[in-house]
C-alpha cells in the first residue's frame, strides 16, 4: 500500500502537528521543578549535565507523541480514525517517513543518555533504560501499554517521578542519594534511602498530575478506544470510577505539597499552590459533568462560529496552573 500511494512532503508544521508540540511544556515543568528543588535542597547545579539532559528529555517527549500517533495509525481498526482523526492519514503523511523521523528522535535520546552516564554514574541507567523501554513499548509489541489499563501508572511514574529524580540525580551530589559501581565480577550499590524517598515524595504532584492527564484522555476516548481494540482502564473502571479517580488524582496533590512542606522539605512558599484550589475543584466538576475532546462550535443569528472548548483540555490546565505555582513557591524559597 505505502508503495503506491501518493503521500504528502511532511513540513515542519506537519511535524510539530504529529509530536503535538504545544502539550511539551507539561512534559519540561518536573525537569525545571527537579532542578530548582535541587538548587534549594542540595544548593547544587550542574548546567552541562542538565544542558543535554534537556535536549534528551525533548527528544523522548517529541518521540513518544509521534511514535503512538505512528502506531495508532498503523493499527487503528476504524478507517474513519486513520482518515480524519489521526494526524498522519489526515494530512497524508507516510508512515514510514514519519517512522524514520521518530526513531532518530530516539537515537539521539539514547547517544545522549550514554553520555550522561559516563558523565555521573550507572545507576542513572536503573531509571533511564526502563523510561526509555515503556517508551517504545507503549504503543509498539504484542500487547502495547496504552491497549491496557496501566497506561496511567506509567505515565505517572516515568513522566512525573523519573524525569523530576533523573533531573534532582544529574544535578545534586550523586553520593547524596545512589550510586552503582562495577568492580568486576563484583558490584556494589549503595545510596541514601532518606533522599531518595524526599524525591519521591516532592515528585508525587507530577505523578498524580500525569496520571490524571491520561486518565482524562482515555476517559473520552473511550468509545473510539473500544472500536479500535484498545482496552484502557476507563474500560476496566467504568466512567462513574474514573471520574472519581480522577478528581482524587487532582485534589490529592495539595496533600502531598502540604506533608512536604510540613517535613520541611519545600519552602513555606510552596502553599502558594492553594491559590489554584478553587480554579482546580472547578475544572474538575466541569470535567465530571461532561467529557469532551473533539473541539465544538455553534453558530449564532449572525451566522459566525463559536468554538466551545473541550473539557479534556481542562487536565493540562490544572496541571500547568499547579506546577506554575510550584515554581514560583521555590524560586520564592531560594530567594527568600
Amino acid at each position: 500500500m505505502e508503495r503506491t500511494q501518493k503521500y504528502n512532503r511532511m513540513t515542519l508544521t506537519d511535524f510539530f502537528e504529529l509530536v503535538r508540540l504545544n502539550t511539551k511544556l507539561n512534559s519540561l515543568m518536573p525537569y525545571l521543578i527537579g532542578i530548582l528543588f535541587t538548587y534549594y535542597f542540595f544548593h547544587t547545579f550542574n548546567w552541562q549535565n542538565s544542558l543535554i539532559y534537556l535536549v534528551a528529555q525533548g527528544a523522548i517527549a517529541l518521540f513518544v507523541t509521534g511514535f503512538n500517533n505512528v502506531q495508532d495509525y498503523r493499527l487503528a481498526k476504524s478507517n474513519d480514525f486513520k482518515k480524519n482523526h489521526n494526524v498522519i492519514g489526515k494530512n497524508k503523511l507516510s508512515p514510514r517517513t514519519a517512522m524514520a523521523v521518530m526513531l532518530s528522535l530516539l537515537l539521539i535520546a539514547s547517544i545522549l543518555g550514554i553520555w550522561l552516564t559516563v558523565r555521573t554514574n550507572w545507576f542513572i541507567l536503573l531509571i533511564g533504560i526502563p523510561g526509555l523501554l515503556t517508551s517504545v513499548f507503549y504503543t509498539y509489541g504484542p500487547v502495547p501499554f496504552s491497549r491496557t489499563p496501566i497506561g496511567e501508572l506509567l505515565a505517572g511514574l516515568f513522566e512525573g517521578f523519573g524525569i523530576t529524580f533523573l533531573t534532582v540525580y544529574i544535578n545534586a551530589p550523586i553520593k547524596e542519594i545512589a550510586t552503582l559501581n562495577f568492580n568486576w565480577p563484583a558490584f556494589s550499590l549503595n545510596g541514601n534511602l532518606q533522599n531518595l524517598l524526599i524525591i519521591f515524595l516532592i515528585s508525587l504532584p507530577e505523578v498524580f498530575f500525569n496520571a490524571a492527564t491520561m486518565l482524562a484522555d482515555n476517559t473520552c476516548d473511550l468509545k473510539a478506544d473500544l472500536q479500535n481494540g484498545r482496552h484502557t482502564l476507563p474500560s476496566y473502571i467504568g466512567v462513574k470510577n474514573s471520574l472519581r479517580l480522577f478528581a482524587y488524582l487532582t485534589l490529592g496533590t495539595y496533600v502531598t505539597v502540604t506533608i512536604a512542606v510540613i517535613l520541611r522539605i519545600l519552602p513555606i512558599w510552596q502553599l502558594l499552590v492553594f491559590i489554584t484550589l478553587p480554579k482546580l475543584i472547578k475544572n474538575v466538576k466541569a470535567f465530571n459533568a461532561k467529557q469532551t475532546k473533539d473541539m465544538t462550535f455553534w453558530v449564532d443569528k449572525n451566522n459566525k462560529k463559536h468554538h466551545i472548548p473541550t473539557t479534556f483540555d481542562l487536565a493540562p490546565q490544572n496541571l500547568s496552573l499547579f506546577q506554575a505555582m510550584q515554581v514560583i513557591g521555590l524560586i520564592l524559597g531560594i530567594l527568600i
